[in-house]
């Protein structure tokens, strides 16, 4: 049940776009963060999912790296990054018309595949999803949102989302890639 509005900034590329990985909620691996750009590397008009992680050189880590990470349908690249911090990349092209709709705040618009995919990710027992639902299906809510914020319903149904849309700041990652030079020492 919503109790309160969040006030806090939510990251929105982990909640909108990170479920389309097909990644289980709940495994030992998980992001650091996610981003929809990188500074200096790519915009979020290039549909990218961009995930921080902390490398490991555990066994946990190496099989989940090799088959949800680089073995993941949507992988375009990896970087590495200082801190033993890894980057990967991911092209959201197959979804490009969710990912415009992600840009603009329009999450009652993504698709049903992808919105099923949010919300199998998040959990039916989770406090989160009723969020969730009311940020993918808003016209279940005006109502509710209207009453507890103190505006008409009318008028919620004329803005027609319940989340506020990414913001780009904080949906930007800025870290260096690592430069690893190999020195061939002289005998």
């Amino acid at each position: 049940m919503i109790k309160s509005l969040y006030r806090d900034y939510v990251q929105k590329s982990r909640i909108f776009l990170y479920p389309a990985l097909d990644i289980k909620r709940g495994v030992s691996v998980t992001p650091i963060e996610t981003y929809m750009s990188w500074h200096g590397h790519y915009t979020p008009g290039d549909a990218k999912l961009i995930c921080l992680y902390h490398l490991r050189n555990d066994e946990d880590f190496r099989l989940f790296e090799k088959n949800k990470l680089l073995g993941n349908k949507l992988f375009h690249e990896f970087k590495q990054v200082a801190d033993n911090k890894g980057v990967y990349v991911f092209d959201f092209g197959v979804y490009k018309e969710d990912f415009n709709y992600f840009l603009k705040g329009k999450y009652s618009k993504l698709s049903l595949d992808l919105k099923k995919k949010i919300k199998a990710f998040t959990g039916h027992n989770s406090p989160d999803i009723p969020y969730i639902d009311s940020w993918l299906y808003p016209e279940k809510y005006y109502k509710f949102y209207a009453d507890m914020v103190g505006v008409s319903e009318s008028l919620l149904k004329e803005v027609a989302e319940l989340c506020s849309i990414p913001d780009l700041i904080n949906e930007t990652l800025n870290v260096e890639i690592l430069n690893l030079e190999f020195k061939k020492e002289m005998l």
